[in-house]
């Protein structure tokens, strides 16, 4: 088996290489060492990013190369060995780059609006109720504007992209580094996690967001709510709601779309326990979500339902959830989470 940590594994456990024992034991050693936590993240986002990546072909001239430093005298074989590998990083570094083109100045490239050929920060873009737009997010991703939607560049530099969608609605696509790029709704801060996602905004100001790769948070004084792919969130003047998977049964999202929305009651415990009957083990993301958000009572509902959905590990006791111990929430978390993968 494996000693210690298990990063040098972890190439061949995202692609389904090991044996279902060296599996299960990654699997345990990920609820325990942040660190390789970590590594495994930054492989999941390397292959999302190679996802959206197309092939494209490198100039002819360093084929030549190539091919000359081949035919080299035996003697001095090892320069071209030093060669080929620098060669074959600037191949990778082309391919990117080409891929990657670098904005003039800081403007974003916009299709499908006449008269508007680039946004820059403080520009308002607005397409009209039969058009669409396309907008180039600097060289990190692209925007798919939907008819009737109005958004606005705040800010595009370096370590930041940051819109504001007032209303309608955008799909936005990227590859960079987690929380490069955001976007501003009326009642939550939508947080780029690496990932391809549809968000719309409602006169009113609520909003509706389906992540399909990757995760989003959702960011409102100070809470957070983490949307994986294949899930929901909607947000309400008060913030970010609780994000539930999309083939949940409709009995499920409607009695969570009471829980969410109403007070404190006896017609809101009724709901909770229909959202609780419903529930499945993936469902455990809306559960573990849920928990800080309810009362006590009903905190105690959902912690005997999600101990049996995907059972604690042993540090966490039901006092601890109920007191909302941040250090049992997260241990919890760390199971629950192998689900939003």
């Amino acid at each position: 088996m494996f000693s210690s940590h298990v990063i040098r594994h972890l190439s061949a456990y995202h692609h389904g290489e090991l044996s279902a024992r060296e599996k299960l034991y990654v699997e345990t050693h990920l609820q325990e060492c942040p660190r390789c936590r970590a590594a495994h993240a930054e492989i999941q986002s390397g292959a999302r990013l190679a996802s959206v990546l197309s092939p494209s072909s490198a100039p002819e001239s360093i084929w030549q190369e190539i091919r000359a430093a081949r035919l080299a005298p035996r003697r001095r074989r090892w320069i071209p060995q030093v060669a080929l590998a620098s060669l074959g990083m600037a191949i990778v570094l082309f391919v990117i780059l080409s891929r990657s083109p670098v904005p003039e100045g800081p403007s974003w490239e916009v299709a499908g609006v006449p008269g508007t050929p680039r946004l820059r920060p403080g520009d308002v873009l607005q397409t009209g109720s039969s058009s669409e737009a396309q907008v180039k997010i600097a060289n990190i991703g692209q925007l798919t504007i939907d008819p009737n939607t109005r958004i606005r560049l705040l800010v595009t530099k370096s370590d930041q992209h940051r819109i504001a969608l007032d209303r309608g609605k955008v799909e936005a696509t990227t590859w960079a580094p987690p929380r490069l790029f955001i976007v501003e709704t009326p009642s939550a801060t939508a947080v780029d996690l690496g990932c391809k996602y549809t968000l719309e905004v409602q006169e009113d100001g609520s909003s509706l967001l389906h992540v399909t790769l990757g995760l989003v948070a959702l960011e409102r004084d100070a809470r957070e709510t983490i949307v994986p792919a294949g899930a929901f969130c909607r947000t309400r003047s008060g913030g970010p709601g609780t994000p539930f998977f999309e083939d949940s049964s409709a009995q499920f999202q409607s009695a969570l779309d009471y829980v969410d929305s109403a007070v404190e009651g006896p017609e809101r415990t009724r709901q909770l326990e229909i959202l609780l009957r419903q529930s499945r083990v993936r469902d455990g993301l809306t559960l573990w979500h849920l928990l800080p958000r309810l009362d006590p009572q009903s905190r105690g509902l959902i912690y005997d339902r999600l101990a049996q959905l995907l059972p604690p590990p042993a540090q966490v006791t039901r006092d601890g959830i109920l007191a909302l111990d941040p250090k049992m929430l997260d241990a919890w978390k760390t199971i629950v989470s192998q689900l939003w993968q």
